[in-house]
């Protein structure tokens, strides 16, 4: 009896191996979503680090490189969530953030990234991401990584949209 539970114990833990170990590591933003207080927040903030490495790289090709970089955090954290909640039969666990940091860094594309630029799309970011206005619910129940990641590119490019007015119509 005893191996029997044993087994069944066994069978109901996740299989730690290379693949989930990697996935989880990318999709909490580098363990940053294991933050037990505001872990969307927290993870938000560490999309600052790939903007400020790589947005002003590129030269006349810099827009393409911002959009290049998003695109590739997108699509690792469509691989990464999909791992993670196959694996832990979750839904949408509050410690996966690389939606969060993709989806400001969409908010972010074609944008300097001076401190208040950082600072106001990060704000209205997070507005976005917490109310989540119209369609974005909608999107949470498109199925496993790819519904944890895509609700949070919409509250990026209504994050952008909300930009380009504050940044060209208040001059900030």
């Amino acid at each position: 009896m005893e191996n029997q539970e044993k087994q069944k114990l066994a069978e109901e833990q996740p299989e730690e191996n290379l693949k989930t170990m990697i996935a989880f590591f990318l999709s909490t933003g580098l363990f940053v979503g294991k933050i037990p207080v505001a872990p969307g927040t927290v993870g938000t903030l560490v999309g600052i680090i790939p903007i400020l490495i790589y947005w002003e790289k590129g030269g006349q090709y810099y827009l393409l490189n911002q959009i290049s970089i998003t695109a590739a955090v997108f699509l690792v954290g469509i691989w990464a969530s999909t791992v993670v909640v196959e694996t832990f039969k979750e839904k949408d666990p509050d410690y996966v953030v690389i939606d969060e940091i993709a989806g400001y860094m969409v908010g972010m594309i074609g944008f300097s990234p001076t401190w208040e630029h950082l600072l106001i799309a990060f704000v209205i970011f997070r507005f976005f991401d917490i109310l989540k206005p119209p369609p974005i619910k909608l999107f949470e129940k498109l199925p496993s990584g790819f519904g944890v990641m895509v609700d949070d590119i919409i509250a990026g490019i209504y994050t952008w949209i909300a930009m380009f007015f504050v940044v060209n119509f208040l001059g900030i």
